[in-house]
């Protein structure tokens, strides 16, 4: 039997368990709180000396879990960098594409509600004439 077929199953050395996921979600949110000029999740993980990914590995391992702390530390940073980029104290560019590809932000969107997306010609409509009906027939 190989190593990895005995390990299978054996969550005895798992780091990761979800009372220590929490207190870990429950640090990032303290360093975000504390440290007004972070403005993201990575910084913070990392700060906490962690690595970046983990979140994600983490709310994929416990995708039934509402970690509420992990979702306030988004929107402090969300509003912070907003707030920061609309008062001039962050570069506004860089805080769009983070808010853009961080927080799922985007640009004003248009919807098309009278083509359904086909192109738009300039040709006048076509207007076809009848004869009229004889009164006899």
């Amino acid at each position: 039997m190989s190593v990895s077929e005995k390990m299978k199953g054996n969550t005895n050395a798992e780091k990761w368990d979800l009372e220590r996921t929490e207190m870990f979600f429950d640090d990032i949110l303290k360093y975000v709180q504390k440290n007004q000029t972070c403005r993201s999740l990575s910084e913070a993980v990392i700060e906490v000396g962690e690595y970046e990914e983990l979140i994600s590995y983490l709310l994929n391992k416990y995708p039934d879990t509402v970690f509420k702390s992990i979702k306030r530390a988004k929107d402090i940073v969300k509003n912070r960098l907003v707030k920061q980029g609309l008062d001039g104290d962050a570069n506004s560019t860089m805080a769009i594409f983070i808010l853009k590809n961080n927080h799922n932000m985007t640009d004003k969107q248009q919807t098309d509600l009278t083509t359904n997306g086909k192109e738009i010609t300039n040709a006048p409509p076509q207007i076809v004439f009848q004869a009229p009906k004889e009164e006899n027939e």
